[in-house]
């Protein structure tokens, strides 16, 4: 897999740029497409169109997907690349604002057939058509998807995209070099700046650098209120700053295995590979923490200018059968929205599925991310909290 680090120019002002987060679900679809005017204004004017001379439905030798880090099954790919007796390559990157600013520049030839934004931001994409409309027609298994997974507020009717997959935030922590029990955000916070000092990650992502302090003190994370703000700012610079020893967004991906951190702020899905990749599991704790925490929802879309629309159908078809789906749960530690998909990973013995799925009082607790007039602002609070970090 080819990691996207290079720095990207953001085709915007510089009061637009990172101000959005990756994770934001269910919601928010005005304010995407706002902000996507100020991301691509005029971006997508020139949009290539698909000129592949392929017959439809005949898959073609090749597949590149533009994605997320380590967030598909190794052996799914690679038996899909067999099958279908095609390249399948992969490029990832870190943020929707990477993901977007690529597409904008390439403006139709990038040479991508899928990408993964997350839900929100997909109304951004089609107002500057990045993104092509989908055939739903030729998705024979778009069924086995369950109801409350399709027709989202931000792509009514799936025309454009499919649910990848959802999940929420939390932390992890190594119970060899943290000794007191953990239940909440207050736990995060206290530990961090005590027995796990030093030796914390925290994600690379504005709004979840804001939640924890507002979540701890059950405060919405998308809160507008200055006075809010301002007591989670000086929190963050003075107290918890020099406590951080890194933001990483994927400390799941070996750092966990290292012994990197003591302590990790991350994705479920991705602490789950952190927990299940170290020789003892059981040396690793996952929380859910209270009283507040997040949700959120990836998707599938094919980009304007794909050379290879067929094989990207073929794919999105492929992940949408139980048995394909089971095995993509199973490495990325996500729900997939497939029916019944929690009964066949139970009956299957795949482990750590407290981590995968969540109850309702959990997911009643969840809170989906907007864009509103405090984003900004968040930016803010992140850049100044980073720069203090270890200091």
């Amino acid at each position: 897999m080819t990691d996207s680090n290079e720095p990207i120019k953001i085709l915007a002002p510089p009061a637009a740029v990172d101000r959005i987060s990756r994770r934001l679900f269910m919601g928010g679809a005005a304010g995407a497409a706002v902000a996507g005017s100020a991301l691509l204004s005029a971006c997508g004017e020139d949009a290539a169109t698909d000129t592949s001379a392929t017959p439809a439905g005949e898959i073609e030798d090749a597949l590149n997907m533009f994605t997320w880090g380590e967030y598909n099954s190794p052996k799914v790919i690679k038996a899909f690349e067999t099958e279908n007796n095609l390249d399948f390559t992969l490029d990832s990157y870190n943020s929707n604002e990477q993901l977007i600013a690529k597409l904008s520049a390439a403006k139709g030839t990038a040479g991508y057939d899928i990408i993964v934004p997350t839900g929100p931001f997909i109304p951004a994409l089609v107002e500057n058509e990045l993104v092509q409309e989908l055939d739903l027609s030729r998705l024979k298994n778009f069924g086995n998807l369950e109801e409350q997974y399709k027709n989202q507020e931000w792509d009514p009717g799936n025309k454009y995209s499919i649910c990848k997959d959802w999940g929420t935030t939390g932390y992890a922590y190594d119970t060899t070099k943290i000794d007191v029990e953990m239940s909440d955000w207050q736990d995060f916070l206290d530990v961090a700046m005590n027995q796990a000092s030093g030796n914390v990650s925290i994600l690379d992502s504005p709004d979840n650098v804001v939640g924890l302090w507002l979540w701890a003190n059950d405060i919405n994370w998308m809160t507008e209120e200055t006075a809010q703000l301002d007591q989670c700012e000086e929190f963050l610079l003075n107290e918890l700053a020099p406590h951080v020893k890194a933001f990483v967004s994927y400390p799941g991906g070996g750092d966990m295995q290292n012994g990197n951190f003591a302590l990790v702020h991350a994705w479920n899905g991705d602490a789950r590979q952190g927990i299940l990749g170290v020789d003892n599991p059981d040396q690793w704790k996952w929380v859910f923490p209270g009283p507040r925490s997040e949700i959120w929802m990836d998707a599938y879309a094919i980009p304007v200018g794909a050379p290879h629309p067929n094989a990207a159908y073929a794919w999105m078809d492929h992940l949408l059968l139980p048995e394909v789906s089971l095995q993509e749960l199973e490495y990325i530690g996500y729900n997939t929205g497939v029916k019944d998909i929690e009964p066949l990973a139970k009956d299957a013995g795949i482990e750590r599925l407290d981590m995968v799925f969540f109850t309702d009082e959990q997911v009643a607790s969840m809170e989906t991310g907007v864009l509103n007039s405090a984003q900004d602002r968040r930016v803010e609070i992140y850049n100044k909290f980073k720069s203090a970090a270890g200091s």
